[in-house]
C-alpha cells in the first residue's frame, strides 16, 4: 500500500539565501542524499529537538537528526529499531519515540539515552498492520493509529507512558470505507482532542485523548486524501495531503471541531504541501517543495487570505514554539546546510494601531475640528467618540466636522478593528473650547498631550509659556520648568505613576491640567 508523506508540522517563512533575512543556515550532518523533514520539538525540555530525515522527494527515510541546544548544533543518527519511519516524537534531547510501520518490527520505540538504542514498547502493531501516526499529551497518556485491522482503524492508547496500550474497541470508532487507510504522520491535536485525516476524504475526531471517535466527510468528497490542521478545539482547515502539491486555490474549513465542513476559496497564493499555524494563534503557514511551483506563504485570517514569504524554493516542514521561535528543514542537503533557525522578526499578526489628528484643537464656541484618521495596520472598522461634539460618535473613517457649543476641554477616543484584533488610542483633553471671539482663542486656549503620559508630555498654548510646575496628589511641587515659548516638552520618566496637576504661567494668564503618569 502506497504511503503518502504529511507532517503536521509549523513551515519556515523565509530563506537566507535568497536575500532574506531572518535565518541561521546551520548543517543537518545528515549525509548528502539527505534533507530533513520533520521536525519534533521536545515536550518536556524544548532546546531538544529531533527531526526525521527524507530522500530528495520529501519522502521520510529511516535516520534522524538531533539537538540539544535548541538547534544550534545537530548530530546525525541511525535507528536499532524497526524500518519504514513514520514519525518522531520528541520529550527531551535524550528521550524521544519513533514509530515504524514495515512488518513484524513494526510499532513504537523509544529511547532515553540520545539514540544510541531504541526499544519497542507495548507491543503494538504487527506484520500485518501498518501504522501511521502517534501523538502524546502528556508524560503518561498517548495515542497511536495505523490501518484498518481486522475491520476497523487499529487505534490505541495508553496511561503508563507507553509501556502498555489498549486497542480502541470497533464500537468507539467509525468503520472504514472500502479501502479507506491513514496517512503516515497525518494528525493534529489540540488539548485533548486529536484528528487524523484518510486517503476517503474524512476527518476523525476524538476529544478525549483518542478513545471515543467521530468521522465527517469533507467538502473534497471520498476520492481525496486530506489532513487536518486546528488553531483550537473548534476551528480548523484540511487539505489535500500530497507529495509536492505546489499551489492551491482552496481549502475546507470547521468552525465546529470538524463536524461539518465548507469549501474556503482563497485568496492569494497559498502552497499547499504542508499546513500549521503559530501555537496560540490563526496564524497558518503553507508550503510546498513542488518543483517549479513551491514556496511559503503565510495567512493571519484562519486561511482566507495568503501572502507569498518567499517563492521558488524547496522547504519542508519546520517547527515553533512561538511567533519568533522557531526551525527549519529542507530539501537541501548535506553536512553544511539543511536546517535553519529563525532569527526574524516576530511573525505577529498586523493588529491595527489606532492614531488621529484633530485641526484645530482649540477653538472658539461653536466653532468645528476636522479629524483625520491615521492608524496603521489597515483596520476595517472605525469607533470614534467626541466627548462634547456635536454628532457625538461616528464609524466613518472620516466624520464629518464635529462641532462644540460649550466651553471647555474635552476628549477624543477612537477605536480601530480588523480581522486581527483592536486598538484604541484616547486623548484626555485633546480639545480646547474657549469663549466667542478668535481673539480670546488664540491667547487662553492649552493642549496637553499625551495624556495618559508615559515618559514626556507637551503643553502647547496660544501665547507664550513662563513656567510649568508638577504637583503630586499631595501639593508638593516635583518638577519646575522655566520656558519662553508657545511649546514645552518635559521628560516625566523619573515620575511615580500616579495622578499628578500641571500650573502653566503664560503671559496672558496660568492654566491647570489634571495628567495620569503611566
Amino acid at each position: 500500500m502506497k504511503k503518502l508523506l504529511f507532517v503536521s508540522i509549523l513551515l519556515v517563512l523565509s530563506l537566507w539565501s535568497v536575500g532574506q533575512t531572518g535565518w541561521i543556515p546551520v548543517g543537518s550532518h545528515l549525509t548528502v542524499t539527505r534533507g530533513v523533514g520533520q521536525i519534533s520539538v521536545g515536550m518536556n525540555d524544548q532546546t531538544g529537538l529531533w527531526a526525521s530525515a527524507v530522500d530528495a522527494t520529501g519522502a521520510i527515510v529511516d535516520a534522524y537528526t538531533k539537538s540539544s541546544n535548541s538547534g544550534t548544533t545537530w548530530t546525525a543518527g541511525t535507528f536499532n529499531a524497526g524500518t519504514g519511519l513514520s514519525q518522531m516524537f520528541a520529550f527531551s534531547a535524550d528521550t524521544a519515540w519513533a514509530l515504524f510501520n514495515t512488518g513484524a518490527t513494526q510499532g513504537c520505540y523509544k529511547t532515553v539515552n540520545g539514540g544510541t538504542t531504541w526499544v519497542k514498547k507495548g507491543g503494538v502493531f504487527g506484520a500485518s498492520s501498518f501504522a501511521d501516526a502517534f501523538h502524546f499529551f502528556n508524560t503518561q497518556e498517548g495515542w497511536a493509529m495505523g490501518d484498518p485491522v481486522g475491520g476497523y482503524f487499529e487505534i490505541y492508547t495508553t496511561t503508563n507512558g507507553g509501556e502498555a496500550w489498549t486497542r480502541v474497541p470497533s464500537a468507539s470508532i467509525p468503520t472504514p470505507t472500502t479501502g479507506e487507510y491513514g496517512i503516515t504522520g497525518n494528525y493534529c491535536a489540540y488539548g485533548d482532542h486529536i484528528w487524523f485525516g484518510t486517503n476517503a476524504g474524512r476527518i476523525f475526531h476524538s476529544a478525549d485523548k483518542g478513545h471515543t471517535w467521530t468521522a465527517a466527510l469533507t467538502a473534497y468528497g471520498n476520492t481525496e486524501t486530506v489532513a487536518p490542521e486546528f488553531v483550537d478545539a473548534l476551528y480548523g482547515i484540511a487539505y489535500r495531503s500530497y507529495l509536492d502539491l505546489g499551489r492551491i486555490p482552496d481549502l475546507n474549513v470547521t468552525t465546529d471541531g470538524g463536524l461539518t465542513w465548507n469549501y474556503l476559496t482563497l485568496t492569494g497564493d497559498c502552497y499547499g504541501r504542508y499546513f500549521s499555524h503559530i501555537p496560540g494563534t490563526g496564524t497558518y503557514i503553507a508550503s510546498s517543495a513542488a518543483a517549479g511551483d513551491n514556496g511559503i506563504s503565510v495567512s493571519y485570517d484562519g486561511g482566507n487570505n495568503w501572502t507569498v514569504i518567499t517563492a521558488g524554493y524547496d522547504f519542508c516542514a519546520t517547527a515553533w514554539i512561538n511567533d519568533s521561535t522557531g526551525w527549519a528543514g529542507s530539501i537541501a542537503t548535506g553536512t553544511t546546510d539543511g536546517m535553519y533557525i529563525y532569527d526574524g522578526a516576530p511573525l505577529s499578526a498586523p493588529v491595527p494601531v489606532a492614531d488621529f489628528s484633530g485641526v484645530p484643537t482649540a477653538i472658539a464656541i461653536g466653532g468645528g475640528v476636522t479629524f483625520t484618521d491615521l492608524s496603521t495596520n489597515t483596520p476595517t472598522s472605525w469607533s470614534w467618540v467626541f466627548d462634547g461634539g456635536t454628532p457625538a460618535t461616528s464609524t466613518l473613517k472620516q466624520p464629518p466636522l464635529i462641532h462644540y457649543a460649550t466651553p471647555g476641554t474635552y476628549d477624543v477616543s477612537l477605536t480601530v478593528t480588523n480581522a486581527f484584533g483592536f486598538d484604541e488610542l484616547v486623548q484626555v483633553g485633546y480639545i480646547y473650547v474657549g469663549g466667542v471671539g478668535v481673539d480670546e482663542l488664540s491667547q487662553n486656549s492649552i493642549r496637553v498631550y499625551p495624556n495618559p503620559v508615559k515618559d514626556v508630555v507637551t503643553i502647547e498654548t496660544g501665547s507664550n509659556i513662563q513656567q510649568v510646575q508638577i504637583f503630586n496628589i499631595t501639593g508638593q511641587i516635583v518638577m519646575t520648568e522655566q520656558a519662553s515659548s508657545k511649546s514645552v516638552t518635559l521628560n516625566t520618566s523619573m515620575l511615580r505613576s500616579g495622578i499628578y496637576f500641571l500650573k502653566v504661567k503664560t503671559d496672558s494668564g496660568s492654566f491647570d491640567k489634571k495628567i495620569n503618569v503611566q
